[in-house]
């Protein structure tokens, strides 16, 4: 079984690599302003970038292969492969510093920006009230619940990673193995996967910050 399951993630990576080598090396797409001359953007929980309306809808539609308006387990990992295929530049198995520098600088360079709404003083008893500072998330801790301030990514996804490939760096060795990405994927299935039932629908997905 092992075997299989080996066999099956070596096929998938393979085939995102060779994606990723047959297209253009990926870069920010036009996208749409946003009201404050701001760029209205999507970023999936894998890291990848949807700028312009709809960039939520666009993306659960591609991840949603066979388009019966449910994405699986197999489909949400299966579109975290593809942005590994597209992260990992040399094809080596594992996405290095640079490759995530590259990420940061060409692909998503909207994460750099730690900035995040705050909520009004005095709202809430824990961390971030009144008279309080609110507490950085770690860079490898996603949470499905709105937090008090959200930096990085999670101010344009579903959850509070505020570096989806630095997240997935689960021993720290500032490389992220494919193994360590499917991790990823799990983990965050799971906690967007809020009733359980082993499936996404576009309605059951948790709130956008601002949304």
């Amino acid at each position: 079984m092992q075997r299989l399951v080996l066999l099956t993630l070596a096929a998938l990576w393979t085939s995102a690599a060779a994606t990723a080598s047959a297209a253009p090396p990926p870069g920010p797409p036009p996208g749409r302003a946003a009201q404050g001359g701001g760029m209205e953007i999507f970023i999936s929980p894998s890291g990848e970038p949807f700028r312009g309306a709809g960039g939520l809808a666009a993306w659960f539609a591609g991840a949603d292969a066979d388009a019966d308006g449910l994405v699986t387990l197999a489909e949400f990992e299966a579109d975290a492969v593809r942005m590994f295929g597209q992260l990992d530049t040399d094809q080596n198995g594992s996405i290095d510093g640079f490759e995530t520098q590259a990420y940061e600088r060409e692909i998503a360079p909207e994460i750099r920006s730690l900035g995040g709404a705050r909520p009004p003083p005095g709202a809430g008893r824990g961390p971030g009230a009144e008279g309080e500072r609110p507490r950085r998330p770690m860079l490898g801790m996603a949470r499905a619940a709105p937090p008090a301030r959200r930096e990085g990514a999670a101010r344009f996804g579903l959850l509070n990673e505020p570096h989806p490939v630095r997240g997935a760096d689960a021993d720290l060795s500032g490389r992220v193995s494919l193994e360590e990405w499917l991790k990823a994927a799990a983990r965050r299935f799971g906690l967007l996967d809020q009733d359980g039932d082993g499936v996404l629908t576009a309605d059951s997905l948790p709130p956008r910050p601002g949304a």
